[in-house]
């Protein structure tokens, strides 16, 4: 590779959208050119920042000639802010495009000449969905405090918009910007990843549906005396109900430390969805698109024919979202998670629910055999595993098992489409696949499929 920020790309047309979100064209010699934030129909003109033997990456300069499906981003900092990379493309050109992600990675990764490919769920609000936003601190050139998203490919931080962020939910959103205005008072720098100086990291608010907020100051060093008095005063404002303080003095992009502390308010934000209620505390995971999520789980719950008194094994099962709708039906769901601080949630919420059916252990997926209950004998097997996919040696594991169906949720077609071809050596076939878009604005697409055995 000879990066040559000088060379220019000449005039190049872009066809379609790669996995990745960038756009794809190609330049007079036939070698393929990647160029980010651009839409099928542009015609572009840039530079080569990187020349490989096959293909390049352009930087745009210009755009030509505007595609059908290119709009204008409803985000005045979309083209420098790395929180979403779409906002340019016409929503209908995002879910169809996340189809074709979905079904060329199992045409081509795993071997599926014909996907069984049912379309993706589109969103019915592309916007102001994320019911959690995670935001870095920064400086600012006059040196005062920001919150917003890192700009692609750097640590620099890019400013929230003052009319606010467009894919935040407005509870979010409103005590993300409020924290903003009484940082200050903090009297704290942020931490340089530089010079590994300051004690500000990030801040962290998460919403319930009622819009009641829980916000996190992550910092390097705990939150004492004045600092700690003002983040507590904090609740009550802005519709935030608890602030609290986590720990994270390890250098590298894990955003959450292990250790969090209750400044003012519950440790807990207590939430409802479909019906059901679910416990989450500062480091809980939960699908950050609660209206999508409900279409997921409508998604699973369509994928096969579930019987009330089944057994089914959930593996990657978190604080039990997926868990406890299966638990409703009637089903006798053991979930299995290699998280503790997860488990326990999702024990708590199982309890919260009256669903005494559910159990619960901490374990890697591979050893949740280990932890079946006595006579649990599963007749299909639920999984959610990270972008990853399946850890090492899991498909033999689950061909040797021998369960009748597989119920798989994916949040990347590459790995997804890996496992099936895995999974298909030991005997399953694809019979499903369900997209189901829960992160517009962004090139992410998740995928509920079911794999039976013979």
């Amino acid at each position: 590779m000879t990066p040559n920020p000088s060379s220019p790309s000449g005039p190049v047309d872009i066809l379609s959208l790669a996995a990745g979100g960038d756009g794809v064209g190609r330049l007079a010699d036939g070698r393929t050119a990647f160029a980010p934030r651009t839409a099928p129909g542009d015609q572009i003109e840039g530079r080569i920042v990187e020349d490989h033997e096959r293909y390049v990456r352009v930087r745009v300069d210009r755009i030509l000639k505007p595609g059908p499906e290119r709009v204008a981003p409803p985000c005045p900092v979309a083209g420098r802010c790395g929180g979403c990379a779409w906002q340019h493309l016409s929503y209908q050109a995002q879910a169809s495009a996340k189809e074709g992600f979905i079904r060329e990675a199992l045409r081509r990764i795993g071997g599926i000449a014909e996907p069984p490919l049912k379309g993706v769920l589109a969103a019915d609000d592309p916007l102001h969905y994320r019911n959690k936003g995670q935001v870095p601190v920064g400086l600012a050139p006059d040196g005062s405090l920001v919150l917003g998203y890192y700009r692609e490919g750097s640590h620099d931080v890019v400013p929230l918009p003052e009319e606010g962020c467009r894919l935040l939910a407005p509870a979010v959103d409103g005590a993300l910007r409020f924290v903003r205005s009484r940082l200050p008072r903090l009297q704290l720098q942020p931490f340089d990843q530089t010079t590994r100086e300051g004690s500000l990291r990030h801040v962290m608010a998460r919403a319930d549906g009622l819009g009641r907020a829980m916000v996190v100051v992550v910092t390097r060093s705990p939150l004492e005396g004045a600092a700690a008095k003002e983040a507590a005063s904090w609740v009550g404002q802005a519709g935030i109900v608890s602030v609290q303080n986590n720990l994270q003095s390890r250098t590298g992009n894990v955003i959450l430390g292990e250790e969090t502390r209750v400044l003012a308010g519950p440790p807990v934000l207590s939430e409802e969805l479909g019906g059901l209620k679910y416990r989450l505390t500062a480091t809980s995971f939960f699908q950050v698109n609660s209206a999508q999520t409900l279409k997921l789980i409508a998604a699973i719950l369509e994928a096969r024919d579930w019987k009330a008194g089944e057994h089914v094994l959930e593996l990657y099962c978190g604080v039990g979202t997926l868990s406890l709708p299966l638990g409703r039906r009637g089903l006798r769901v053991h979930g299995v998670e290699n998280n503790a601080a997860a488990v326990e949630d999702a024990r708590a919420n199982a309890e919260a629910n009256g669903l005494g059916a559910l159990s619960f252990s901490a374990a890697d997926a591979s050893g949740a055999w280990h932890t079946l209950p006595e006579g649990f004998e599963a007749a299909a097997v639920l999984m959610d595993p990270p972008r990853k996919g399946l850890e090492p040696g899991l498909p033999q594991r689950l061909s040797r098992h021998g369960v009748r169906d597989l119920v798989y949720v994916s949040c990347d077609p590459a790995s997804l489409a890996r496992d099936v071809k895995l999974l298909a050596e030991g005997g399953y076939r694809l019979v499903s696949v369900q997209g189901v878009d829960l992160f517009p604005q962004t090139p992410h697409v998740e995928s509920v499929s079911l794999l039976r055995k013979g």
